[in-house]
């Protein structure tokens, strides 16, 4: 009985963990309360875990009391009664449709009624 005898490997040690200054620290988070700031584009040109630079916000927001707030707008809103495609139909566009359904085609040019459009696709499809 043979036996094998091989060297007994372990792992590399890890090097020392990085300390921050709390300086460092804060002026990353203030980096990160820039209105259009990327937190995860600051973490990587500072060289730190995005998950790390989050929790320094979380930490350093709540010692001081401010609020993280994400940039926010309002946008115009236009309702409107009718369909987009009537709509885009009756603002001028002109096209060509060309349906075929078995032995039957359907070939519609200009501009084409909604209502009309509807009315023949039921009839056509099944």
């Amino acid at each position: 009985m043979d036996t094998i005898i091989r060297p007994v490997t372990t792992r590399a040690k890890r090097g020392p963990y990085r300390q921050h200054s709390d300086a460092f620290k804060r002026a990353a988070v203030a980096r990160t309360l820039v209105p259009g700031a990327s937190v995860s584009l600051i973490a990587r040109e500072l060289k730190i875990n995005t998950n790390q630079l989050f929790s320094w916000r979380k930490r350093f927001v709540t010692e001081t009391g401010d609020e993280v707030k994400a940039p926010s707008q309002l946008l115009a809103v236009t309702v409107v009664d009718t369909p987009p495609v009537a709509a885009a139909l009756a603002s001028g566009s002109s096209g060509v449709i060309v349906l075929s359904v078995g032995q039957a085609q359907l070939r519609l040019e200009g501009q084409v009624d909604a209502a009309t459009l509807t009315l023949l696709l039921t009839r056509l499809l099944p």
